[in-house]
């Protein structure tokens, strides 16, 4: 009986020992082995970014790296929880893309040698110091937003606004309605998002990642903005004159 059974198992073994060659040695790490190269991903791509010294880029999950992160996680309008979760990933990720498209290399979110090395390249041709790293000047120089508020004053012009005449309003009135947060929910009118979209799926008409794009939060709050109060001052006035606040 178990000698008849052999043959039909020997299609499943060998499709089993087939995907483990594929995977390779990754498959037997041990769960450790996995998180010091989760770790060390994540440094690197901090480090690609200038928020780490590329010499902290040891696996170590320490105090170094968890700075790093909040000061990541502060520019993008993320909790500076110092934890690397779901949430900071995506939004890293996203940004190391954005940074090799202009660059021209593979946007696979990871800061590797070969993106170092484009970014490299790319600064030379514009006169930045040639580094490999994409701090703030190089990001700046490629107009890729570091900042949830870079992002917002990249799109003031569509709109017909100075930034020096009405950054400070906006930047106060979403200080007071989300704290620039992307995730920010009000529990009991179901507001969402940096803008406080009531509810936060009004934001889909302008993208389907509304729930995790700063950039796509942004471009839907200045609109309504736009539409509803003309300007980031106008709305602030109107937000200051409203208790609770609201605009």
């Amino acid at each position: 009986m178990l000698i008849a059974q052999l043959p039909l198992r020997r299609p499943l073994f060998a499709v089993l020992l087939l995907a483990l060659a594929l995977l390779g040695p990754a498959a037997f790490l041990s769960p450790v082995a996995h998180a010091v190269d989760s770790v060390r991903w994540e440094q690197t791509n901090l480090a690609g970014l200038g928020y780490l010294p590329s010499a902290e880029i040891d696996g170590v999950d320490g105090p170094r790296t968890h700075a790093a992160l909040k000061a990541f996680q502060y520019d993008n309008g993320l909790d500076e929880d110092g934890t690397y979760g779901a949430r900071s990933d995506l939004a890293l990720h996203r940004q190391v893309r954005a940074v090799q498209a202009r660059a021209k290399v593979a946007a696979d979110g990871l800061y590797g040698s070969g993106t170092g090395a484009a970014v490299k390249n790319w600064q030379g041709a514009h006169g930045l110091g040639a580094d490999g790293v994409a701090g703030p000047a190089t990001m700046s120089g490629m107009g890729v937003p570091r900042t949830v508020w870079l992002t917002a004053q990249g799109m003031f012009a569509a709109h017909g606004w100075s930034v020096s005449a009405q950054f400070s309003c906006l930047k106060n009135l979403w200080n007071g309605e989300s704290d620039w947060k992307v995730y920010a929910t009000n529990p009991s009118s179901g507001a969402y998002g940096i803008p406080q979209a009531p509810p936060g799926s009004k934001m889909a008409t302008a993208g389907s990642d509304w729930q995790s794009d700063p950039a796509t939060q942004i471009s839907w709050g200045l609109t309504y903005i736009s539409g509803r109060y003309s300007t980031p001052c106008g709305a602030w006035s109107a937000w200051q004159s409203r208790s609770p606040h609201w605009y």
